[in-house]
Order: structure tokens, then C-alpha cells, then sequence
């Protein structure tokens, strides 16, 4: 089967499953980390992360911690939770640019994109010192971000995040994650141009990038 080959040269589904990989508290032996926007993400938010018992905990108790340890975190330092959202941002964004090049127009590709937005939006407010809600919907998201520019190039954000929450997705914010919705409801995109989509969803994308002065994070690369 021509699958996974970045993962092993000829994976098979007889092979027998490494379950401690499934225990977060297994994988800091082997000295792996994330990668956001080329960033190893070893030292992202790690000034909340040294001190803490959890940290302490697992040089101590490694065994105690394998059942016990679930992989988060309490109460990081707001530099350190700045930092975190931006680095989860810069890493979506990477994400969506390389599949709107490998799968132009795939689903997956329109969830990324859109994820990407909401992503960015929650960045903002983590930015700003404001409370992040725990909803996904862009139209409540944006409208709690308060832009402040000199020009008017975010002005058709909110309108364009309002008017794809509606006639997009269908007020379903996991319209393109899932195939079936709330109310008996199934997905009925299949005439959608995902590339007009991602090309409208990078817009938004790229406008965001620039009000944030990130924009430097890309065009070296």
C-alpha cells in the first residue's frame, strides 16, 4: 500500500501498535519536540514550564507519571501564552500555504485555511490581554478583536468572516472537518471552488500577518 512512506519505508497494518507512544510522560525521553514554523518547539513557553511541579514531578516519579501526566499545563506566565498561540499560528499558516500547493482543492485544505483564521483571531485576543472565548465561530471571534490601522485594508475581515460562517458553512463551524452536523445535517460543498476559498481565506490570512508585524517570520524563508 502506497501510504505513510515518510513514516517507515513499508508500514503494515499487522504491525503491533507501540502503545507508550500513547503516554505523553513516554515521549520526553527521546529528546523530540514539535516543529512550529521551522522552530523546534522545546523552549516555547518554557519559562512557565522549568519551575513547575509537574517538571520536578517527572524527574522523580517517571513511572507514577505515566498513568497520571496527560500532557498540559496550568497557569502559564502571559509571555509564555503569547508565545504559544503565535507560535501555533506561524505553524497552521505554514500548514496551509505547502497544502494549498499539494491538495489545491481539498477539503482538508478549506478546514486548515479556515482554522488558520480562527487560530489567528484567539492569537489576537491572547495578545491584547483579553479573554479568549471557547467558541469557534469567526464572526464572534473577530468582533471582539478591536483593530486599530491607519488604513482600511481589514475593514472587509469581519464582513467576509460574517458572510462564510453563514452561506459557507452554514452556521456548522466544522463544516469541511466533519461530513455529518448538529440536526440530522450533512455536508453539501460539493460544488464549492476550494481554491477561490483558500484564495480568499489567505487574504484574510495575509492581512492578519501584517497587522500582527509578522510578516518578517515568512519572507525569509
Amino acid at each position: 500500500m502506497n501510504l505513510f512512506k515518510a513514516l517507515g519505508n513499508e508500514l503494515d497494518y499487522k504491525e503491533i501498535l507501540q502503545l507508550d507512544g500513547a503516554f505523553s510522560i513516554a515521549h520526553i525521553n527521546y529528546g523530540k519536540s514539535p516543529i512550529f514554523n521551522g522552530t523546534v518547539g522545546k523552549n516555547i513557553a518554557k519559562l512557565s514550564r522549568k519551575n513547575s511541579a509537574s517538571s520536578k514531578d517527572r524527574i522523580e516519579d517517571v513511572l507514577g507519571l505515566l498513568v497520571s501526566f496527560n500532557g498540559t499545563e496550568k497557569n502559564y506566565k502571559k509571555a509564555d501564552k503569547i508565545q504559544l498561540w503565535e507560535a501555533y499560528w506561524l505553524e497552521y499558516i505554514n500548514a496551509f500555504d505547502k497544502m494549498t500547493e499539494i491538495l489545491p482543492d481539498s477539503v482538508v485544505t478549506a478546514y486548515v485555511g479556515r482554522h488558520t483564521i480562527e487560530v489567528g483571531l484567539k492569537y489576537l485576543l491572547a495578545k491584547n490581554n483579553e479573554e479568549i472565548p471557547y467558541v469557534h465561530i469567526l464572526k464572534d471571534l473577530v468582533n471582539k478583536v478591536s483593530f486599530e490601522c491607519n488604513d482600511n485594508y481589514m475593514d472587509d475581515v469581519p464582513c467576509f468572516c460574517e458572510l462564510f460562517d453563514h452561506f459557507i458553512e452554514g452556521d456548522n463551524v466544522e463544516y469541511f472537518r466533519f461530513p455529518e452536523y448538529k440536526g440530522n445535517n450533512y455536508f453539501a460543498g460539493n460544488s464549492l471552488d476550494i481554491r477561490w476559498l483558500s484564495y480568499n481565506i489567505a487574504l484574510v490570512i495575509l492581512k492578519l500577518l501584517h497587522y500582527t508585524n509578522l510578516e518578517d517570520r515568512f519572507s525569509k524563508k
